[in-house]
């Protein structure tokens, strides 16, 4: 057996046969993955910006006592609180809002 007989045959692409649509849409999602990139890089540059900034002790009040808490902790835990109840209440508002079956 030959060197020729395990290659399987594939078809020549030339640069002709790419289309300025087909060759414009390959660019845009290669832009667009560049682009979600350095927006992740931004979005973690800015969180460790937001930490360290916010790295002080506060005294927090509750309806029936205090503590002392850094703000970053309650910064986060209001964030996920409030991502949290947002689901929820979009769970709440489909399932009454939804055609009867």
């Amino acid at each position: 057996m030959s060197e020729q007989d395990h290659q399987v045959a594939q078809p020549e692409i030339e640069a002709d046969d790419e289309s300025r649509w087909d060759r414009g849409r390959r660019y845009g999602h290669r832009t667009a993955l560049y682009l979600s990139i350095a927006a992740a890089l931004a979005a973690l540059v800015f969180l460790i910006l937001l930490i360290a900034r916010n790295a002080d002790q506060v005294k927090f009040d509750y309806v029936v006592g205090d503590a002392h808490t850094r703000l970053i902790w309650l910064i986060v835990i209001s964030a996920i609180a409030g991502w949290v109840l947002g689901i929820a209440t979009a769970y709440l508002v489909r399932r009454r809002t939804r055609a009867p079956r």
